[in-house]
């Protein structure tokens, strides 16, 4: 049973990635006309990122229900942890699907704050899901610096 818990946790995250980049539309012909700023990844790589932390993500949920910590906290890491992922979603439609780049600066700084506050709120729950969530914010925190750099350099 926990297997199965698991896997709807992790194929639940990764299918609202799939279905976020469906309406965003061409990411890679829209990343692969903008003037990239330095650092800039090549667009091969950035789905393969959001794979492996899509799959983080869900594990770091997965942790959240099973454990049974204090429910107070648990419903302020569920919450934020819906933010963040509402935040997510938003984020590749805004910036790449509506080229509204500076709207998809507000959004991943939205994200990163609501990143963070998960990492706090899920330490009181439980550490694992804290844990997985830390490449995610520093992709987040990476993807903040493309966001304004992309944006900059193409409005």
């Amino acid at each position: 049973m926990k297997l199965i818990l698991w896997l709807v946790c992790v194929i639940g995250i990764e299918a609202t990635g799939i279905i976020s980049s469906v309406f965003a539309g061409d990411i890679a012909g829209v990343y692969g006309q903008m003037d990239k700023p330095f650092l800039a990844p090549p667009g091969s790589i950035i789905g393969i990122v959001w794979t492996f932390l899509y799959a983080l993500m869900g594990t770091a949920l997965y942790f959240l229900i099973t454990e049974k910590g204090n429910p107070i906290f648990k419903k302020q890491a569920y919450l934020f942890f819906g933010i963040q992922q509402v935040l997510n979603f938003l984020w590749s439609i805004v910036f790449f699907g509506w080229q509204a780049y500076w709207a998809g600066t507000v959004v991943i700084i939205l994200l990163i704050l609501s990143v963070v506050i998960c990492l706090v709120l899920f330490a009181r729950v439980d550490k694992k899901a804290m844990y997985l969530f830390v490449p995610y914010l520093i992709w987040c925190l990476y993807a903040g610096y493309l966001t304004i750099g992309l944006t900059l350099l193409n409005t």
